[in-house]
């Protein structure tokens, strides 16, 4: 396996030229059976880095250098990433600084992790064994063990827990099904929707503790603008995978007002209260079905065009009979128990009306989320992915 090492450069004359021989004569002949390769993806800078790699390069012949304009972080590792998979055709990508805060002798561990089956290996602080810097801060600690927990709560993720780490090994296999084109940083924050697009690929994560060092020379790559930025971009990643389901709750609550009121009209028309019940359920049904249509699975179109509006709203219209009938069966139980009214602190209300939001919360709700994925609109076509495998050591 081909496996490119992507080290981003900004002034780190002094770290580049002692790091590069510790790779090149201690660590690689300890890695076996792979190709090892070294990339620079130096911004120009002004202290002569570059002229040191091309020194370097005389000697060394798996050291390749790129330069670019200083954007950020995230900007230079994107520029490694699409070098080492077009140019050097990688099978594997490793995240590592230059400065010495990743040990290089790591390396060959989180090489193994991939040997052993996992796709994306993570060089994590928060496992057993793993440490931040003793010399950081308190308020430096938390805001970095913090940043980790928040994405991990907003996520819904608690099997990884090292969210923000920078030494990564990932398989290009991965890396090309992402646009880096257009990631929502090209600072620190790169790093954080990468890890977000792998997990939803499928890839089997695994977390190989390290210890993160204090930088000896130069200053930290994160500023207080990153730290914002990483809170937008994980709240936006986690509302993006959601918003379908906000969608199909806010018009569900929609539906549930018409329902609420055709249903009480019915009721003091006469009619009897589980028909009632099912007849309002009808019109609620049929509403979401137009408001989803138009707004809550617009992406899906290309779905859409395998059969006409009608097609649809029968195939739905008939598969949510079911949600109709728990209604009405659960309507009737309910009178039949309970009687046609309740009398609540000092309040009567009508039987229908008093299990409707229970029944639609805990019966219908989950019914026509799953009728509406698998049945009408068939989104398991458009997104095959499925949750991120965590490997154990």
């Amino acid at each position: 396996m081909k496996i490119v090492i992507i080290s981003p450069t900004y002034n780190e004359k002094a770290n580049i030229e002692k790091m590069i021989p510790v790779l090149e004569e201690e660590i690689f002949p300890m890695i076996k059976h792979h190709d090892m390769q070294i990339l620079i993806a130096d911004d120009k800078s002004p202290d002569g880095t570059a002229e040191v790699i091309k020194e370097y390069q005389k000697k060394y012949k798996n050291l390749h250098l790129i330069t670019g304009e200083k954007q950020g972080l995230g900007a230079a590792y994107v520029r490694g990433m699409k070098y080492s998979m077009e140019q050097l055709h990688a099978d594997a990508v490793m995240e590592f600084d230059a400065d010495f805060q990743h040990d290089p002798h790591d390396i060959p561990r989180l090489i193994a992790a991939m040997d052993a089956g996992a796709d994306y290996v993570i060089g994590s602080r928060y496992v057993p064994g793993g440490a931040i810097p003793k010399e950081w801060g308190i308020d430096r600690k938390f805001l970095s063990v913090f940043g980790s927990l928040f994405i991990r709560v907003v996520w819904l993720n608690f099997k990884i827990h090292d969210m923000t780490s920078g030494f990564k090994l990932t398989k290009t296999s991965y890396l090309k099904k992402i646009d880096l084109d257009h990631l929502l940083s090209k600072n620190f924050s790169y790093k954080i929707q990468i890890l977000h697009e792998v997990i939803k690929q499928g890839a089997k994560v695994q977390e190989v503790p390290i210890v993160f060092n204090e930088r000896t020379q130069g200053g930290s790559k994160i500023s207080q603008n990153d730290q914002f930025e990483s809170l937008y971009i994980v709240l936006r990643l986690a509302l993006d995978d959601h918003k379908r389901i906000i969608k199909f709750l806010f018009v569900g609550g929609t539906g549930f007002i018409l329902q609420y009121m055709v249903t009480y009209m019915l009721i003091i028309s006469g009619v009897e209260q589980f028909i009632a019940a099912m007849l309002g359920g009808e019109a609620a049904i049929l509403s979401n079905f137009f408001l989803n249509n138009i707004w809550t699975f617009k992406d899906t179109d290309k779905i859409k065009q395998k059969g006409s509006l009608i097609e649809r709203l029968v195939k739905f219209n008939t598969a949510s009979l079911l949600s109709i009938g728990l209604q009405g069966l659960a309507t009737f139980i309910a009178v039949l128990l309970l009687g046609e009214d309740l009398h609540v602190l000092g309040y009567t209300i009508h039987t229908a009306l008093a299990i409707l939001f229970p029944t639609i919360i805990l019966l219908v709700i989950p019914l026509n989320y799953f009728i509406y994925n698998k049945i009408v609109w068939k989104t398991q076509y458009l997104k095959k992915s499925k949750p991120a495998e965590i490997l154990t050591k």
